[in-house]
């Protein structure tokens, strides 16, 4: 009988440890996210608004498709985010191994093994491909409205939709960070755009099945494709066009426009 309350006092830590790694988790993931994707959009739309009305552009197109430039530059920007998300897993991982061999540190990272290894668990795992798919969407619709800029000069302008979209699904995270299994989260979960910050949530917390998993990950990669394969279709008429005319006039322009 003596033994009870210790009992009960060890449960109850357990508990807490976890619930602060799993709200650690999270927010680092959606920190991570939210950063990455403000830099690449800003980066690729302001890329892409810079090449508004140069004559560049009229001779890259002259002698190849501007679908094959569009899907090239994507490319070349997935392949610049996943280097750089592999340089900091291999960074880290040599950083934490590095400061493992010095006692103070092995001492601190023992007393804490409880927090640190469920962190590093849920940050390697599903929700690193979330990561990268999450920037890839926003890059592509980075690109989209950096073609939509009327001029070179609005370039500091062209990642403001991307970025505002971006700034919502973060936001919106604050008040559902503690109740994974919530209609809202459910829902959000399957919506590209929101699925990258709302299905770790729901993974961290184990209130995701593998199918659920699953399909919002083909819901995502499939909504990336068409993205890239419409807008690169459009992507001349939306580079070519110089003139001042309204925005909504310009969008129109572009969406109908015929290769």
């Amino acid at each position: 009988m003596s033994q009870q309350p210790v009992f009960k006092q060890h449960i109850h830590k357990t508990s807490g440890s976890s619930d602060i790694a799993k709200i650690a988790s999270f927010w680092i993931l959606v920190f991570v996210i939210y950063m990455v994707l403000l830099t690449y959009s800003s980066i690729t739309a302001q890329e892409i608004a810079s090449e508004k009305g140069t004559k560049i552009m009229e001779i890259i197109f002259s002698s190849t498709k501007a679908s094959k430039y569009f899907i090239g530059k994507i490319t070349g920007v997935m392949m610049v985010i996943l280097t750089q998300i592999l340089i900091y897993l291999v960074g880290g991982a040599a950083f934490y191994l590095g400061l493992n061999q010095i006692d103070t540190f092995r001492k601190l990272f023992d007393q804490y093994r409880y927090l640190i290894q469920p962190v590093i668990g849920n940050l390697l795992n599903v929700n690193l491909l979330y990561l990268f798919l999450g920037v890839i969407i926003y890059t592509i619709v980075s690109a989209f409205s950096g073609a939509l800029v009327a001029k070179a000069e609005d370039a500091p302008k062209a990642a403001q939709p991307a970025i505002y979209l971006g700034m919502t699904a973060f936001f919106l995270t604050f008040p559902f960070q503690s109740n994974p299994t919530g209609l809202i989260v459910k829902v959000l979960s399957y919506i590209p755009f929101f699925s990258s910050y709302f299905m770790p949530l729901r993974v961290i917390y184990h209130q995701a099945s593998p199918l659920e998993i699953s399909l919002s990950l083909l819901v995502l990669i499939l909504t990336i494709g068409l993205l890239a394969w419409y807008i690169s279709r459009i992507y001349e008429g939306l580079i070519l066009q110089t003139d001042d005319s309204s925005f909504w006039k310009r969008l129109k322009r572009g969406l109908t426009y015929q290769n």
